[in-house]
């Protein structure tokens, strides 16, 4: 099977899934054929709105329909697609609008516009090849100002081509993309999936924790894809809120500990696959038999199903050796069809694409059945004491207190190349616990340099729009927890 481009992808799904349901929504639902006509629709009225080839067009809308025809016929028309929140801010929009130049800026509002009966639906994709960038995934930006990935072709439809033999998906199945389409995870785990293998794709313009199984049961989904802390919520759902369902699989990136994982499982009558990737690299890891019962393990790199290349693993040090079995390292991938850089970035493409190599910036090591454990971010790696401390670690020891739901741990400049460890500490409901008890607590789980000095209680932590707790949102507001 060689390598493909979007646009051959949606002809095949077309040719061989013609009648089967493509899109559905709670009151919609579109052929293939349809989805085809749409796509072609969008992609006329677009080039006669002067879009050309590699044009850049910014889209920032809530999952629908229309949101699909207009990302798909972006690049049918030779365009490059870059689907952002819709809730930013006005100052934010602006940002990326004078980061990425795009030709054409896109809001709710305009797809329907664009999505015309009028345009020609026949209008023959502009040429590509596979390992052209297909479109632009900006990253949250919770370091600095968001940077927009270049995703090629062949890393979606290889993606999609593979996504179900990683998690064990057999037969039909109906995806639901709850999580929002300027993700990664969306557009290359369910919509390129759907389109390769004539899946249906259940669309929701956001995620709700309150109405997750309501919804799941209404759209007669049989997998779902999940992120950060979405199946925590989920799981604090008062137990009246599940419903019995079609949904069976569950992917978590990342996943819940074993234990709780199992106990997840029982709950909701489900299977709960987890995994490790990036806009980067769509491929990353994914769990493997030895893995599942492995806290913070995230398996072994994932294959693609044509084999047409691997995607390889190395666990660096800071002076790019590999580590020994068991020693933390950076995780480093190396395929064809990983991100060939970031848009108008070409400092940062150096230093994260160094030697042929992409530098994820995630910590991490492998044990002796190969395996490979996540540990945290490299650059979030704690100096205390010449000691190389992983936040994740102290997360999950302060976590094991009953009245401990959720923590977030981080280094603080402490003078001498030295830091101090800060945890910002979130209590159960009825919780009751001080900051003298709760170090106490952690001296007896954690090596004395390990346990936070300081340790700050607040009643929530700030999540990124993919929910993921913001560290670097608490670093700066408590950098100098002293002061």
């Amino acid at each position: 099977m060689t390598l493909a481009t979007i646009p051959e992808l949606l002809a095949a799904a077309t040719e061989r899934f013609r009648d089967r349901p493509a899109i559905v929504t709670a009151d919609w639902s579109e052929s293939f054929a349809d989805l085809a006509n749409a796509v072609g629709r969008s992609a006329d009225s677009l080039r006669r709105r002067g879009l050309h080839i590699t044009d850049r067009v910014l889209i920032a809308a809530p999952n629908s329909p229309s949101l699909v025809h207009a990302w798909l016929g972006v690049i049918w028309a030779g365009g490059i697609p870059a689907a952002v929140n819709p809730d930013l801010t006005r100052p934010e929009i602006e940002y990326l609008v004078d980061d990425l130049q795009p030709r054409i800026v896109l809001r709710h509002e305009d797809l329907d516009v664009i999505d015309v009966a009028t345009a020609d639906p026949a209008v023959r994709s502009l040429a590509a090849q596979p390992l052209n960038p297909a479109a632009i995934v900006y990253t949250s930006g919770t370091t600095s100002r968001p940077k927009g990935v270049l995703v090629r072709h062949a890393a979606y439809t290889e993606t999609g081509r593979s996504f179900p033999g990683w998690i064990g998906l057999r037969g039909e199945q109906r995806l639901w993309a709850c999580l929002p389409l300027f993700h990664i995870n969306a557009q290359a785990y369910a919509l390129m999936t759907a389109l390769a293998h004539g899946f249906t794709l259940a669309l929701t313009p956001k995620f709700h924790a309150s109405t997750f199984w309501q919804e799941a049961r209404q759209l007669e989904v049989t997998s779902v894809n999940v992120v950060g802390a979405m199946l925590e919520m989920v799981a604090a759902q008062p137990p009246g809120s599940w419903v019995e369902s079609r949904l069976r699989t569950i992917y978590a990136a990342p996943g819940p500990a074993p234990q709780q994982r199992e106990q997840l499982e029982q709950r909701f009558r489900v299977r709960i696959v987890t995994g490790y990737g990036m806009s980067e690299n769509p491929f990353g890891c994914v769990e493997s038999r030895t893995s599942r019962t492995k806290a913070h393990s995230i398996g072994s790199p994932r294959q693609p199903a044509s084999g047409a290349f691997e995607n390889e693993l190395r666990i660096l040090r800071e002076d790019g050796a590999d580590v020994a079995g068991g020693e933390v390292g950076e995780l480093c991938f190396r395929n064809p069809v990983l991100t060939p850089g970031y848009w108008n970035a070409p400092e940062i493409t150096d230093a994260a694409l160094r030697g042929g190599w992409l530098h994820t910036g995630d910590a991490g090591y492998r044990d002796e059945d190969g395996d490979v454990f996540l540990t945290g971010r490299y650059k979030e790696m704690i100096r205390r004491r010449g000691e190389n401390i992983a936040p994740g670690e102290v997360e999950e020891a302060l976590c094991a207190n009953p009245a401990v739901k959720a923590a977030a741990v981080f280094g603080v400049p402490a003078g001498l190349m030295e830091e101090e460890v800060v945890a910002v500490v979130v209590l159960r409901n009825g919780g009751s616990l001080d900051e003298p008890t709760l170090k106490t607590w952690a001296a007896t789980r954690l090596a004395a340099y390990k346990v936070p000095g300081t340790i700050i209680f607040r009643d929530s932590l700030p999540m990124t729009p993919t929910h993921r707790v913001a560290r670097d949102q608490l670093r700066r507001e408590y950098g100098h927890p002293d002061d």
